[in-house]
């Protein structure tokens, strides 16, 4: 089974959308850093079945934007900017 790792912004905002997208059934468990747990669930992922793993940073890690030519998600198919260059912004 293969595992998908989704990590968002902040703790709380993983824990609602770990929530949201197992319908309820999510595990809890202590990541490395007490501040930020990881919730796991399993679905279905490109209909392969999978393991979701769902955590959080904290704090500013750096910031990232894409490149001038594909920053603008009305003009850009957001899945090409999987394979997209990506920038470096100081903070």
């Amino acid at each position: 089974m293969k595992t998908v790792l989704m990590v968002a912004e902040k703790p709380s905002l993983a824990q609602s959308l770990a929530k949201i997208l197992a319908r309820g059934s999510i595990r809890q468990r202590k990541g490395l850093s007490s501040a930020c747990a990881v919730y796991e669930y399993e679905d279905y992922f490109l209909n392969q079945p999978a393991r979701f793993k769902f955590t959080s940073v904290c704090g500013h890690v750096m910031s990232l934007d894409f490149t001038p030519k594909y920053n603008n998600w009305d003009k850009v198919d957001p899945v090409s900017n999987f394979s997209n260059m990506s920038v470096r912004i100081g903070n």
